[in-house]
C-alpha cells in the first residue's frame, strides 16, 4: 500500500495556494504576515478571556467579515455541556448545511481553561481541509503565545501530522512544550479515518 502523510490521509491540503470566495484565502495570506500580529493565548485564563482572546487573533489575520464569521466564538453560542458546569461546548459554522462540524470544548476548573478538546471531521473537501489547518494553528497559538509561524508549524510536525503512514491506527501523537501537552489522537470506525481530535492542555507548574 503507498504511503501518505497523515494530513494528506485527512485530506488537508497544506499548500493552500489557492485563494477562495470563503476568505480562507486572506486569512492564509494574513498568516504568513504574523510578525506584525498581536495577540495573548487563552489556555490557563478565564473562559471569557479564552473566548475574547481567540476572538481577537481571528479579527486580527482575517480580511474579511465571512472568515470572521466562521471561526469566531459567538459567546451567546457557547453552552456548558452538563449542569456540573465543568466543560463548554461550541460548534463552528452554524449557520452552513453541513453533516460534520469543527468542534471546541474547553475543560474549566474554578472558571480557568485547563485543556482544550478540539474536534475535526474527516471530510474530503478542500474548504474543510484548508480551515482545520487554520484551527490546528489557532489553538496551538492558544496554547502558547511565545511560538512564532514556525514554532507553531513545528507543532504540528513533531505531533505526526506530517508522517507517511498506512493505515488510520498509525496516526497519533503527543509533545510536550513550555508546559504544554499537545496529543493528536484518530477516530477510527470500521477501519475508516471519521475524525481527529486535537488536545491542548496546561500543565501544572
Amino acid at each position: 500500500m503507498k504511503k501518505i502523510s497523515i494530513l494528506v490521509l485527512f485530506s488537508l491540503l497544506f499548500s493552500l495556494c489557492s485563494s477562495t470566495n470563503n476568505g480562507n484565502g486572506d486569512l492564509e495570506e494574513s498568516q504568513n504576515n504574523d510578525d506584525i500580529i498581536v495577540f495573548t493565548k487563552g489556555l490557563g485564563k478565564s473562559t471569557s478571556e479564552y473566548v475574547s482572546n481567540w476572538n481577537k487573533l481571528i479579527s486580527e489575520i482575517a480580511n474579511d467579515e465571512d472568515t470572521v464569521l466562521y471561526f469566531s466564538v459567538n459567546p451567546e453560542k457557547v453552552r456548558w455541556t452538563s449542569t456540573e458546569q465543568t466543560v463548554l461546548f461550541y460548534q463552528f459554522g452554524n449557520l452552513e448545511e453541513t453533516s460534520s462540524s469543527f468542534v471546541i470544548n474547553l475543560a474549566v476548573e474554578n472558571d480557568i481553561v485547563k485543556s482544550v478538546e478540539f474536534f475535526s471531521p474527516a471530510v474530503k473537501d478542500e474548504i474543510a481541509s484548508q480551515r482545520t489547518k487554520l484551527f490546528f494553528l489557532i489553538l496551538v497559538a492558544m496554547a502558547d503565545d511565545t511560538l512564532d509561524k514556525d514554532g507553531r508549524e513545528s507543532v504540528l510536525s513533531k505531533l505526526g501530522l506530517y508522517d507517511e503512514v498506512s493505515t488510520p491506527d498509525q496516526l497519533g501523537g503527543s509533545l510536550t512544550l513550555n508546559k504544554v501537552l499537545y496529543v493528536v489522537e484518530p477516530l477510527i470506525d470500521k477501519g475508516l479515518l471519521i475524525g481527529i481530535n486535537f488536545y491542548t492542555t496546561q500543565l501544572d507548574n
